[in-house]
């Protein structure tokens, strides 16, 4: 089980080139992820994501890469004819106005496209090649984390689980009490009607079991029973998206006792259903987190 909170940060030197790696998982119930790339790098922000989209499927990825050359490389370009236009298009302009200061180099460089970077398709494989090591490592390191946090959670989820089966049982047990509960309260609606009635316990019987008919809950108890063993049997597997199946379980209990809340009359059975919920309700919560 992993948690889709996640954190990890790399910083290694490969060739002639440093690169940082930092990813930051918070949830999400989508991916999405947002790359902070140096902009002469963007062309591989594609890859980036590639390889992020294999390892995560849910959750907020906010990753950042610094790649720094470690020795002079020629890979900035300058338009010299370009430059000279600059300077004499600003020299006649000060000249006009009559300015004393004359343009500099400090003013030219201000004109992005005199300076060009430039990095041919060979370099970039290369510096490509290091960065999935790097981001790799990183994302490796980051599961890491995100296992850890989960075991946590596991271990929160598998208690609300034993108190949810408790309930279940405590449920299952004072509906044996039904039958006799409803056979009290027919009687004593009879009585309540005032009349002379001699009970016909055949007739009785047979109100009561159209009334433990219409409020039998054998099948929902055991449908909680099935969606327990189910959701432990999940929990401990490898499925893909497992927060969402393990939501949905969450779900289907949670339906279930209110179905046997609405059936019942007893207020055994109703208390014990409403703290089904609030368990479910907690359950729901934590796998939010989960990927």
């Amino acid at each position: 089980m992993r948690s889709m909170t996640g954190y990890g940060r790399i910083e290694e030197n490969i060739g002639n080139y440093s690169y940082t790696v930092e990813i930051k998982s918070l949830n999400g119930k989508h991916l999405n992820i947002k790359t902070n790339l140096p902009w002469i790098y963007s062309s591989l922000e594609l890859k980036v994501n590639d390889i992020l989209k294999k390892h995560f499927k849910r959750g907020s990825l906010n990753v950042y890469i610094d790649i720094r050359l470690l020795q002079p490389k020629d890979i900035i370009k300058i338009d010299k004819a370009l430059a000279k236009s600059y300077y004499d298009a600003l020299n006649e302009l000060a000249q006009y106005l009559h300015l004393s200061d004359l343009p500099n180099l400090d003013l030219l460089i201000r004109f992005k496209e005199i300076m060009k970077y430039s990095i041919d398709e060979k370099d970039l494989e290369l510096i490509w090649k290091g960065l999935e090591q790097v981001l790799l490592k990183g994302v490796e390191k980051v599961i890491e984390t995100q296992k850890s946090e989960g075991e946590k959670i596991y271990k929160v989820l598998m208690g609300y689980v034993d108190k949810i089966e408790e309930i279940t049982i405590q449920i299952e047990k004072h509906s044996s009490k039904m039958k006799e509960y409803y056979k009290e309260k027919l009687k004593e609606s009879l009585k309540d009607l005032d009349l002379e009635i001699e009970y016909n316990k055949e007739r009785l019987e047979y109100e009561i079991a159209l009334i433990l008919e219409r409020g039998d809950i054998t099948e929902e108890i055991d449908r909680l029973k099935m969606h327990v063993k189910k959701f432990r049997e999940v929990s401990g597997s490898n499925l893909e998206s497992l927060g969402q199946n393990l939501d949905f379980l969450a779900q289907e209990m949670h339906r279930e006792f209110n179905t046997i809340a609405s059936k019942s009359k007893l207020k055994e059975i109703t208390a014990l259903s409403i703290d089904g919920r609030l368990h479910v309700n907690k359950i729901k919560e934590q796998v939010q987190n989960i990927h």
